[in-house]
C-alpha cells in the first residue's frame, strides 16, 4: 500500500483500472497479442504501478489477460479449440438469458424488444453493418435486463469479452446480418408468446456456430489473432 492511502483507496481504483481494461478489450482498442501497457495506465489514472499490477493480476485469473515472465501481461491470442468452446459455451448461456427473459419480461420490455427488432431489420434492409452492431447490442441488452439474472448476464459478458476481437466484423460476411435479423424475429415471437422453451431454443440457433459455420468463421480471421 502507499504511504498515506486507505485501506479501501486501493482496491477500489484498482476496480476502475480493470474495467477499464475491460472497456478497451469489448471495444478493440486492445487486441490480441498487444501488451498492457502499465505505464501509459500509470499516467493516465496518475497512480503508481501498485494499483494497476492488482488489476492485471484480476484480469489474469479471469482469463482476460495472459502474465509471461519477463515480457509482463498482454492480451491472449485465443487457439481454434478455446474459442471454439468460448463460443460454444456462450451460446448456452445467451439461450439462458432468453428462457429467463421469457418468464420474466415485462408489457412494456416486450414493446421495446419489437421496436429494437424493428430497429435490427431497417439496419439490415439497408445493409448497414455498423447500425446493425448497434441494434444487435440493444437487441440483446433488452434480454440480459428482462432475464434478471445479474451474476448470468456477467457471465455472458465477460466471455463477450474475451472473444470480442474475434467476432468484431461478424456481419461482414454476406447474408450474415440478413440471417441475423430473422434470427431476432424467431426469438422476439417466443418472448412475445412468454415460451421459455422455444426462446432458449431460438437464441442457440441464433448464437451457436458449429461445423461449417465455425470453420468459414475461423476461415476469415487474421491469423495473427490466433494462437498456433
Amino acid at each position: 500500500m502507499q504511504p498515506g492511502r486507505s485501506p479501501v483507496a486501493s482496491p477500489t481504483l484498482a476496480e476502475s483500472i480493470r474495467l477499464s481494461i475491460i472497456e478497451s478489450l469489448a471495444s478493440g482498442l486492445l487486441q490480441p497479442g498487444q501488451p498492457i501497457d502499465e505505464r501509459g495506465l500509470s499516467e493516465r489514472f496518475e497512480v503508481s504501478r501498485t494499483p494497476i499490477r492488482e488489476a492485471i493480476l484480476q484480469l489474469a485469473a479471469q482469463g482476460f489477460v495472459v502474465m509471461e515472465p519477463r515480457s509482463g501481461a498482454s492480451v491472449p491470442r485465443l487457439s481454434i479449440q478455446l474459442l471454439r468452446e468460448l463460443l460454444e459455451l456462450l451460446g448456452e448461456l445467451e439461450g439462458a438469458a432468453a428462457k429467463f427473459a421469457a418468464k420474466r419480461m415485462r408489457p412494456t420490455e416486450k414493446k421495446a424488444l419489437e421496436e429494437a427488432l424493428a430497429a435490427c431489420a431497417e439496419a439490415s434492409a439497408r445493409d448497414d453493418a455498423l447500425a446493425y452492431r448497434d441494434a444487435n447490442d440493444h437487441f440483446h441488452d433488452l434480454i440480459y435486463a428482462a432475464c434478471r439474472n445479474e451474476t448470468l448476464v456477467d457471465q455472458i459478458r465477460a466471455l463477450r469479452t474475451r472473444c470480442a476481437a474475434y467476432t468484431a466484423n461478424r456481419f461482414d460476411s454476406p447474408g450474415r446480418m440478413q440471417r441475423s435479423a430473422r434470427e431476432h424475429a424467431a426469438i422476439t415471437e417466443a418472448l412475445l408468446r412468454s415460451d421459455p422453451a422455444e426462446a432458449q431454443a431460438a437464441m442457440l440457433v441464433h448464437i451457436s456456430i458449429g461445423g461449417s459455420d465455425f470453420a468459414e468463421f475461423v476461415s476469415g480471421l487474421p491469423q495473427d489473432l490466433l494462437h498456433a
